[in-house]
């Protein structure tokens, strides 16, 4: 999915994956993004951020994967039931 987000001033793209992330998904990501900033973006807007959001993910092959100095590429896990209410109260503690 792509959006173009006002305040920002700057396109975000967000692909929402099934199971565990893999490098070849951050890649993709990498060529949606590269490609919105060089024949989507407009010259005054900000570059494109690219959200994967996956069932799991390994934080070292997001690390690995991405350029040490990435700084519009995220990756995070999403749950597909809702945490209770105590579990939130944890969160939110820390």
């Amino acid at each position: 999915m792509a959006f173009f987000n006002r305040y920002l001033k700057s396109f975000v793209l967000i692909d929402l994956k099934i199971g565990e992330l893999t490098h070849q998904d951050i890649g993709q990501m990498q060529m949606y993004v590269n490609y919105y900033d060089r024949f989507v973006k407009l010259e005054d807007e900000n570059k494109t951020v690219g959200i994967i959001l996956c069932q799991d993910k390994s934080d070292t092959l997001v690390e690995i994967t991405l350029p040490e100095d990435n700084k519009q590429i995220f990756a995070s896990r999403y749950q597909t039931i809702l945490p209770s209410k105590e579990e939130l109260k944890k969160v939110l503690e820390i």
